[in-house]
């Protein structure tokens, strides 16, 4: 098997070609952002035929990284490429605590190499019904991108300035409130919603609905543990429960840095 190499934005026709192989469907332009932000690291097709196998890095200062897109084409199954390619990004990752969405095929790869769950995700998607805004929260200015920074730090217990930035530059609508934010952006058929952040399950309503706010196509938002109460009430709205919840994952630490109570959803830049 070749050696993994460190891929280019040139390489990403070879991520998509791999992702559907698994029957995955990335929108390019998240591709581009984990590509900016993050490190995608790949292993060449023995055969000449595309990618093996890849998984995206991204690392958050010094204290925290993310860990998703952990692929490998259906024809290099157990053959312990998944677990190669976890290691490498391991190493990459340091000291920091690395953290992930586990998907059902990934999740024992996972555990293997020592992640713990921590808690879950639930995926939801669909027409949002209702997207009335709070007086209490307001779209964002460039004036409010420092303190927005701020606050994700406190909550994620990470430096996230360069993706969060990364992706405020393609935001197609952020919303802020007292201690919260939520940003919304365009990702293929999906008004995307994260990261959210809220000081309590009230809040989070009222900036999931002012970010949802004149949405021409189907919401998705994926929905931590922070505030329970927000699953059934968004299915209310219209978004269904695209699968059973993910299990979160975390090496190298017992729990996830930062004050994660406030944390409704994620940036959602990449799964594993």
């Amino acid at each position: 098997m070749s050696d993994i190499r460190l891929l280019g934005l040139d390489d990403l026709p070879l991520c998509q070609r791999l992702e559907s192989d698994r029957g995955w469907s990335t929108d390019e332009a998240k591709w581009r952002l984990m590509f900016e932000v993050g490190a995608v690291y790949a292993v060449d097709a023995a055969d000449g035929d595309g990618l093996a196998g890849c998984v995206v890095v991204t690392c958050y200062g010094d204290s925290l990284a993310g860990v998703g897109m952990m692929l490998v084409a259906d024809r290099y199954g157990r053959q312990g490429l998944g677990t190669r390619l976890m290691e490498h990004a391991l190493q990459v990752a340091g000291n920091r605590v690395v953290e992930l969405t586990a998907t059902r095929f990934g999740r024992p790869v996972y555990e293997r190499l020592g992640f713990r769950p921590v808690g879950s995700l639930t995926i939801t998607m669909g027409p949002m019904r209702g997207t009335a805004c709070s007086p209490r929260v307001r779209v964002a200015t460039p004036e409010d991108h420092a303190a927005l920074l701020k606050l994700d730090a406190e909550v994620t217990g990470a430096d996230r300035s360069k993706a969060l930035t990364g992706l405020l530059a393609r935001a197609e609508r952020t919303v802020v409130t007292d201690g919260g934010f939520a940003v919304a952006w365009t990702a293929g058929p999906h008004r995307v919603i994260g990261p959210v952040v809220s000081p309590s399950e009230e809040a989070a309503r009222e900036l999931i609905l002012a970010a949802a706010h004149g949405a021409d196509r189907d919401v998705r938002i994926d929905l931590l543990d922070a505030y329970p109460g927000l699953r059934p009430w968004l299915t209310k709205l219209g978004p269904v429960q695209g699968s059973a919840a993910l299990p979160t994952m975390v090496y190298g630490a017992h729990r996830p840095p930062g004050d994660r109570g406030r944390y409704v959803a994620p940036i959602l830049i990449s799964m594993g």
